[in-house]
């Protein structure tokens, strides 16, 4: 009982310290979002910030609905929404490689192709990779959801770390070793014609 009226003065003091009149408690909010630092709505931030965004969500909801179908079907009873939640992470992904800046110096067909392929390959190879990771979890639906966003995560965080490194290199900040490795290596070495 001491713990609960502990936390009730606490929060009582925190709602008394708060600002009084609108135009105080507007300020307060404003300073907070201020802290936060969200792009401005334009149509580039729009185009290749948020709906990326928004991508991201869709694939992250599309992860628990391939390890939880059930859960999806309880939220959403009289539609199956695992392919809007697929297009919607696909053209997320699609626009966020299309905005990339080592591929601003592609010709715009060449640009959308590739655009498209990841779009495209991004999330379908993680429905395939959730479909395994289902089957091997078994009739575990907390396990399942709890697995398919980890890896959703893990996977983003790759491909964010990639391209992040593709970046780094295309732009010349980071710089290949003398001798690089190559797969024919020990044939080079030996003089060797395969």
């Amino acid at each position: 009982m001491e713990i609960l009226e502990r936390i009730y003065r606490n929060i009582r003091g925190h709602i008394s310290s708060m600002p009084a009149t609108v135009p105080k408690a507007v300020d307060f909010v404003n300073k907070s979002v201020n802290k936060v630092k969200i792009p401005p709505f334009t149509r580039d931030n729009v185009l290749y910030y948020y709906i990326p965004l928004q991508g991201l969500a869709s694939y992250t909801t599309l992860s628990v609905s391939v390890m939880n179908p059930h859960l999806m079907v309880r939220l959403f009873p009289r539609r199956d929404v695992t392919d809007v939640l697929f297009l919607s992470a696909g053209c997320g992904a699609g626009l966020w490689l299309w905005a990339r800046p080592h591929m601003a110096a592609a010709v715009p067909a060449r640009r959308f192709s590739w655009a498209f392929l990841g779009g495209c390959l991004w999330p379908l190879g993680s429905i395939f990779l959730w479909a395994i990771l289902r089957s091997s979890v078994g009739q575990r639906p907390v396990i399942g959801t709890i697995l398919g966003i980890t890896t959703g995560a893990m996977l983003t965080n790759i491909a964010l770390d990639y391209f992040h490194y593709v970046e780094l290199m295309f732009c010349g900040e980071v710089h290949l070793p003398e001798e690089v490795y190559s797969p024919n290596s020990d044939d080079e070495k030996y003089d060797i014609d395969i």
